[in-house]
């Protein structure tokens, strides 16, 4: 879809998944980083448990399908070669504090002046503007400001932040989808434009539920941990079974599959002191008390089962139930097996081939997989310099011992 665009990378873990994202879709995408190496290649897990730049789990996931270079942008002659890379690209991602490209002569409207169909997208906190604007923030922060934190977690214990950097990948898609209108803006006028992506807005966007609630209810939601707040009575979603933990809810809206479960239970004649559902309307008609009277019989049925029984039974029976999957189980799930989502990606340098999960759909005529993994630290420097932009071997020797590249 995108081979023929070349995109620069100057980003952090803030939006590793942007440049990601278009480098599976077939961009050239070539990641930047400081001649020491990027501070990202220390963030663990590393491969087989070895503190290692060149060995963070973390790099390897948001940095494949894309080539690398080492460059000193604080330098004069960092400055002169990136407008040179710059001249010959599509699109500059990059996540630095709002006004650090321009003090360095590198913003865009300076690359833009003699590459007018440049693209350039810029991810950080609070956006380009506005009293926010040079406020530093992490991911726990801009979650906790943006109100998912608020509805996370259990009713009587604190708010809790979602694994890893939510607020990061959040952003780093908006900024892919911003980057193709981008794109479709420049087939039709020609012209590049500055993408602006707060990732504060993107994390508030993602609180889609909460926001709409208060404008027409005046009413604020809170934690409610395992229980959904669907209709007048929240429900149970999570139990616990014998070898792990499987999802379900009681759905008055569906009453099938409620029925379904109670009949599976009656067969077994576990049914207690619930004497079943007589029709779909007094499911409809549950109060607490009943709700909870039939949840716990259910919860007792589940804890004497295991996942995979209660898995066939929900497929033979129409329960509508789901195990909660650990890593191995997702690595197993035939479904995705068969769709070929994972993908085997060589590792020269370590000698092995590491398994990959693949892009998120499938389209005839449309390139999207990882191409290759991530890159080693300065490992495309001659293939870019010497080969593309035509410097010598001579003068990138000169460049590396200066610390330029």
């Amino acid at each position: 879809m995108l081979k023929h665009y070349r995109v620069i990378d100057l980003t952090d873990e803030k939006g590793f998944l942007c440049g990601k994202i278009l480098g599976d879709l077939g961009a050239d995408v070539i990641k930047v980083e400081k001649p020491s190496g990027d501070p990202a290649r220390r963030i663990g897990p590393f491969y087989n448990n070895t503190p290692d730049p060149e060995k963070s789990l973390h790099w390897f996931a948001f940095n494949s399908s894309k080539r690398g270079i080492t460059l000193n942008l604080e330098t004069s002659e960092g400055q002169e070669i990136f407008r040179k890379l710059s001249d010959g690209a599509d699109v500059v991602i990059e996540s630095f504090p709002p006004g650090y490209m321009q003090r360095l002569g590198l913003g865009y409207s300076e690359l833009s002046a003699s590459n007018p169909r440049l693209i350039m997208t810029s991810i950080t906190p609070f956006g380009q503007t506005g009293p926010y604007k040079d406020d530093k923030a992490s991911d726990i922060t801009l979650l906790a400001m943006s109100g998912l934190m608020r509805i996370n977690g259990d009713s009587d214990k604190p708010p809790l932040r979602m694994c890893l950097d939510q607020s990061y990948y959040l952003a780093s898609a908006h900024a892919a989808v911003g980057t193709f209108l981008a794109f479709h803006h420049r087939v039709t006028s020609g012209e590049g434009q500055h993408v602006d992506v707060s990732i504060y807005e993107c994390a508030v966007r993602a609180n889609y539920r909460e926001p709409v609630r208060w404008e027409h209810e005046k009413a604020l939601g809170h934690r409610m941990g395992n229980l959904f707040p669907w209709g007048r009575i929240p429900r149970c979603q999570l139990w616990p079974c014998k070898d792990g933990y499987v999802t379900w809810m009681i759905m008055p809206e569906n009453p099938k599959a409620t029925r379904a479960f109670i009949e599976w239970i009656e067969e077994e004649g576990k049914v207690g002191t619930w004497k079943g559902v007589k029709d779909d309307a007094s499911l409809l008609k549950l109060t607490q008390d009943d709700l909870s009277s039939l949840e716990g019989m259910i919860g007792k049925f589940i804890s004497t089962h295991t996942i995979e029984e209660l898995e066939t039974a929900s497929v033979t029976k129409g329960l509508l139930l789901s195990p909660v999957n650990n890593v191995d189980g997702v690595a197993k799930d035939e479904n995705l097996v068969s769709r070929g989502y994972w993908k085997e990606i060589e590792h020269p340098e370590l000698g092995v081939a590491i398994t990959y999960p693949g892009f998120t759909f499938l389209s005839d005529g449309v390139e999207n997989r990882i191409r290759f993994r991530a890159p080693l630290i300065g490992e495309h420097n001659q293939e870019i310099y010497g080969e593309e932009l035509g410097f010598t071997k001579e003068m990138i020797s000169t460049l590396t011992k200066r610390g330029v590249i």
